[in-house]
């Protein structure tokens, strides 16, 4: 028995040890899993959606960009601006990626049940889910219907420039919901559609304006979050029969260009008077930009859809980056493309 007390005790000792090893085993993985928590707790709902819409479009992250607005007068801190590819729907449907506002396009008229733009459906056919918020919208709009036109206008909003702020809490007591609690509707189509092939309608200086009012009014309501997509740069079907829709193809690059500058340029605009947005997000279409670029691996044109891909994201970001410096993008920035598009 002698013989055994060591191995016993010895025994004791290695059992003591594995146990403080696992405790501390433990400690760690609870410290790392509390790290991580608290990183995404602090990681706000645009920047956690550009982060999965860069994993989920590796094909289309060339064309994805990042800047940062300085602090302003008001602002002690900085604000970070986000250029991604995905989907509003995402953004609405996703609680983490959910922002406290977007800035969604509308029709002159105010018709929230047009099909006029295709985009607002996204809004609506969410609202509509619940009654009373889908009442609350209305009335709102029915109030603003009352107050005189845009000059020169026929419909209640003149397209580009005329926004409308609507709250998506009013008159419900249900909490939750698959959109944000505030939206700013911009008019970018008639209530028939056909808006989209008056270029001069969709001039970055017009657009820039329609987008800094809606920073501005949703900014002084105390948002610090925000989305939008592009805005005037639906395609078109006037060149499907095009046989490469190489035509068709071009058109939707200098719109989808066009419409990033005008949103970077209210941007700027906006920026020197912010007070408390730190995140926006504009959302250029997945689903177009794959139609636009992606061909089979292995065919014959696929490298060159690849090719002409690097261009465009290089174009997008170029356009982005000189909005947000306060300069419009021309023909000249896009190798002399897009005279037609790039109305003044």
């Amino acid at each position: 028995m002698a013989v055994l007390r060591p191995m016993n005790e010895e025994r004791r000792v290695m059992g003591r040890v594995t146990g403080s090893a696992r405790r501390s085993v433990l400690l760690v993985g609870v410290l790392l899993s509390t790290f991580v928590c608290l990183a995404r707790a602090q990681q706000g709902s645009v920047a956690a959606m550009f982060s999965d819409d860069q994993k989920r479009g590796e094909e289309i992250a060339l064309s994805f960009a990042t800047a940062e607005l300085p602090p302003a007068s008001g602002a002690t801190f900085p604000a970070q601006i986000y250029l991604t590819g995905g989907d509003l729907e995402r953004a609405f449907d996703t609680p983490r990626f959910r922002p406290d506002a977007a800035i969604v396009p509308t029709n002159t008229d105010l018709v929230i049940t047009s099909s006029s733009p295709s985009t607002q459906r996204i809004l609506i056919d969410r609202v509509r889910k619940q009654a009373p918020v889908m009442r609350g919208l209305q009335n709102q709009i029915d109030t603003r219907r009352k107050q005189a036109p845009a000059a020169g206008e026929s419909g209640t909003l003149a397209i580009g420039t005329d926004w409308f702020v609507v709250q998506l809490t009013r008159g419900s007591k249900e909490s939750g919901g698959a959109f944000p609690k505030s939206v700013c509707l911009v008019a970018t189509d008639f209530d028939k559609g056909g808006a989209i092939d008056r270029r001069e309608l969709f001039a970055q200086d017009r657009v820039r304006k329609g987008i800094a009012g809606c920073l501005a009014a949703l900014d002084a309501a105390g948002v610090q979050s925000l989305v939008m997509p592009l805005m005037g740069a639906a395609s078109s079907g006037t060149q499907a029969k095009d046989a490469a829709f190489e035509g068709q193809r071009v058109l939707k690059e200098c719109r989808l260009l066009n419409s990033v500058a005008g949103i970077a340029l209210g941007i700027h605009d906006f920026a020197p008077n912010r007070r408390s947005l730190r995140e926006i997000g504009v959302i250029q279409w997945d689903r177009e930009l794959d139609e636009m670029f992606s061909l089979p691996k292995g065919t014959r044109l696929a490298q060159t859809a690849q090719n002409v891909y690097r261009l465009y994201a290089d174009q997008v970001k170029l356009a982005f980056r000189k909005g947000l410096a306060g300069e419009k993008t021309t023909p000249a920035d896009v190798d002399g493309a897009c005279s037609a598009i790039f109305s003044t």
